[in-house]
């Protein structure tokens, strides 16, 4: 029988064929059918299938399902920006869900958050029944600080056979999680949860979170303590001022992360997520040493789990400790000049670091040549202002307009700009675009 080790790692090393599979057998084609770019991908050979897919499609310009197969060539190169030129382009031809999940994978990698919210918004409600969907995408919730549609996500890919059952227990927790502080949040918003908000003060010690129960009993008429996390989810949507609700909310939310650990501790005790989870918690308890210690021993022992550095680059920023989140996410671009979603993050670390000098330097060669990412652009936009190169700035940001026509972040970038340089007319015409905007 195969190890759940074995099948996290098949699932790791063969993901060039998975995203074939999910982009162009699920969009349409038949499993039968076999192609020199296919037979590229499933090598590893990403160039040759990019080339292979480009020479094919000069025959056959209108196959959406070969520029999902390019695209994917491009993506798993690190090429974002042109993977979802790719993928955009296959889109307008024909509706390819797993295409469409994939390009929003991209959006989500480069920081596009306007362009990827709604996309992911619309995966999970229409496309939750179809798991290898939804893992395309699934670590794009928590990223975009999306904890209930997360925990959606990963309740079903807990269900789906096909995805390690040890990587969707340690997710479903963080998601969880994720949710806990957010209805704490919620809580916290509200006149009226003082009471709610010491029991859960109190648990954090030796207390019990569900102390304020009866009062909740007594003060909601929507309150019922038997519920679980789903049925109490449904009733806030209908009565979110409730503060009892929130509170049920928070203390569910709470004990499923806890439930997700231990049914992971017990069935997979040497599952690497299970490591990572634990040295990510020892990050949260100030114990860094021994967090990135944990990180480099899995470097060592697990290196087909490829994403295990830039997830310790993802510790030190959610630690906004942004020189070593900086450090890493650059040696993770020298491996890979042409991993976009690493030179993102290093632009993201320079920015945090104010290095503004340095930022622009390291994006002006980004943005020569079109199309140029959206994330480069804007950033680099920010760098020049803060170096007082306001033309600069507004000139960088100008053909933004065009490539990306929707982008709200772009707008907004040069409203501030155009209104800083008093440049009226322009800044009415900005204002003017956001007013005809959906809210």
């Amino acid at each position: 029988m195969t190890s759940r080790r074995q099948l996290s790692r098949c699932i790791v090393l063969c993901l060039p064929a998975i995203l074939c599979s999910l982009a162009c057998y699920a969009n349409g084609q038949s499993k039968e059918q076999t192609d020199p770019g296919r037979t590229a991908l499933q090598h590893g050979d990403y160039l040759s299938a990019e080339m292979l897919y480009r020479q094919a499609l000069r025959q056959n310009p209108g196959s959406p399902e070969l520029l999902s197969d390019l695209g994917i060539a491009l993506q798993m190169q690190g090429r974002s920006t042109d993977a979802i030129h790719a993928f955009e382009q296959a889109l307008k031809l024909k509706n390819l869900p797993r295409t469409y999940a994939l390009l929003a994978e991209e959006k989500c990698k480069i920081r596009d958050l306007d362009g990827a919210r709604p996309m992911l918004k619309r995966i999970i409600r229409d496309y939750a029944g179809d798991a290898k969907t939804i893992a395309i995408v699934a670590p794009c919730y928590l990223e975009l600080d999306e904890p209930i549609d997360s925990v959606r996500a990963y309740t079903v890919l807990l269900r789906d056979e096909g995805y390690p059952h040890d990587l969707a227990l340690i997710q479903l927790d963080k998601s969880y999680l994720a949710a806990a502080q957010y209805f704490v949040t919620k809580l916290r918003e509200h006149p009226d949860s003082n009471a709610y908000l010491a029991a859960l003060g109190q648990a954090s010690t030796a207390g019990d979170p569900r102390s304020a129960f009866p009062m909740a009993q007594r003060a909601s008429p929507n309150f019922h303590g038997n519920l679980g996390f789903d049925a109490v989810l449904t009733l806030w949507h209908q009565h979110q001022d409730d503060p009892a609700l929130l509170y049920q909310l928070a203390v569910t939310s709470g004990e499923q992360s806890m439930r997700q650990i231990e049914l992971c501790s017990q069935q997979y005790p040497d599952s690497p997520y299970l490591a990572q989870q634990q040295f990510e918690m020892l990050a949260d308890q100030g114990r860094e040493e021994e967090a990135v210690s944990g990180f480099e021993g899995l470097l060592h022992s697990h290196p087909e789990l490829p994403d295990l550095r830039y997830n310790l680059g993802m510790l030190y920023r959610k630690q906004r400790e942004w020189d070593k989140a900086f450090a890493v996410f650059r040696d993770e671009l020298s491996a890979n000049p042409q991993d976009e979603r690493a030179a993102a993050r290093v632009s993201e670390a320079l920015e945090h670091l104010m290095r503004w000098t340095e930022l622009r330097d390291f994006l002006a060669p980004r943005v020569q040549h079109a199309p140029a990412p959206l994330w480069a652009m804007l950033d680099l936009a920010k760098a020049l202002e803060q170096l007082g190169e306001t033309g600069k700035a507004i000139s960088v940001l100008s053909p933004a307009e065009s490539e990306y026509p929707s982008s709200k972040a772009v707008h907004f970038r040069l409203l501030h700009l155009y209104r800083s340089t008093g440049e009226t007319p322009k800044a009415v015409a900005e204002t003017e675009w956001f007013k005809t905007q959906p809210r």
